[in-house]
């Protein structure tokens, strides 16, 4: 994709959903900034190697990837939950932050992958 046409996406979603949290959230004026940088660098990341998310979470995973999306979907699941508990806002900082480690891992992949003589 389009570099510029990738930060694009990456700073609406970012100014989205620290929008949502500007509006919503509990006036910490810290979280909203902070919130803005989580979700527009996990959404460049995501966007800049769709391929390779396809791939890990595609339709078809085989047996460990089956086990690791459910201790890590119950993990997050539980997280976020308790984190609801004590701020919508802070829930969502929480969540952009496991997605964002997650995007991590797949560039990662990605670069290793490509940068391994076969």
């Amino acid at each position: 994709m389009n570099r510029a046409l990738r930060y694009g996406v990456a700073l609406t979603v970012g100014l989205s959903v620290a929008g949502l949290v500007a509006r919503f959230g509990n006036g910490d004026h810290l979280l909203a900034p902070s919130v803005f940088l989580i979700y527009a660098a996990t959404t460049s990341l995501v966007v800049a190697h769709r391929g390779t998310w396809r791939t890990f979470f595609g339709t078809d995973p085989d047996r460990k990837q089956r086990v690791l999306g459910a201790v890590s979907g119950g993990v997050a699941g539980g997280a976020t939950s308790a984190f609801v508990q004590i701020s919508v806002p802070a829930a969502t900082a929480a969540f952009g932050l496991m997605v964002f480690g997650m995007a991590i891992t797949v560039a990662d992949f990605t670069h290793r992958s490509e940068s391994t003589p076969d």
